[in-house]
């Protein structure tokens, strides 16, 4: 398990590295599994990076969080890698990580959410039971207060890139999902919907059929309105 690091205000970003093609970052919050099931499928076609934010997964854990410095991150790395345009790619929590870069940066070409509602999560009550819950890791709580520190109707609205939500129609979060697919489009949203997956078999980390057909689709959709188009 070998890992890359950049280096940003003394503390290291962790980040692992295949395939060659246009460059495709997928945001990553857990150390395990090492790599996500599908980049063996994505590099085919992409050079994928798997980045580790600081306070997440192998990257380190400073006393102090800024997750304002998320897209300072990625470039961190992409700068280290040589790379300049490239699409970013999060499912649940780092989808949310994901539109924190590609607020920041004209360098990303496409944004790709999956398994999270982008427009309005966490609500007041959501981020009140997550204040309250002792279990809560302080990086998560601390990302989520500065995720909801932006108007993301205003910032995706205005971001000039390919974007993409998607999720599974088992999802208990479908319902919310489809109350925005309006919003969604009208910002330029293309909207997709996985007939009968659940939130872990519409994921990054799910290794079977459902996961490489999922991360089939996406990829058409990336490469045929490619990151360095």
């Amino acid at each position: 398990m070998t890992y890359r690091y950049a280096e940003l205000s003394a503390s290291r970003i962790a980040y692992r590295v295949h395939g060659s093609g246009p460059a495709i970052v997928l945001m990553k919050n857990n150390r395990r599994p090492p790599d996500y099931p599908i980049v063996e499928q994505l590099s085919e076609h992409f050079r994928v990076l798997q980045i580790h934010p600081i306070g997440f997964g192998a990257s380190d854990r400073p006393e102090d969080f800024d997750f304002g410095d998320i897209g300072r991150q990625v470039l961190a790395v992409l700068d280290q890698e040589g790379i300049d345009r490239f699409a970013v790619w999060g499912f649940s929590q780092p989808a949310c990580m994901s539109a924190i870069v590609a607020a920041s940066t004209d360098r990303t070409a496409a944004l790709v959410m999956g398994g999270v509602t982008p427009i309005g999560f966490p609500t007041d009550g959501e981020m009140r039971r997550m204040e309250r819950e002792p279990r809560m890791p302080r990086a998560a709580l601390e990302f989520w207060r500065r995720y909801r520190s932006y108007d993301w109707h205003h910032e995706l609205r205005r971001y000039p890139g390919a974007k993409v939500a998607y999720l599974g129609t088992a999802d208990p979060a479908i319902r919310r999902l489809r109350r925005l697919r309006p919003v969604l489009e009208g910002i330029g949203f293309t909207y997709l919907e996985f007939d009968g997956l659940n939130h872990s078999t519409c994921g990054l980390g799910d290794a079977s059929a459902d996961g490489r057909r999922v991360a089939q689709k996406i990829a058409e959709l990336l490469l045929n309105g490619g990151p360095n188009s």
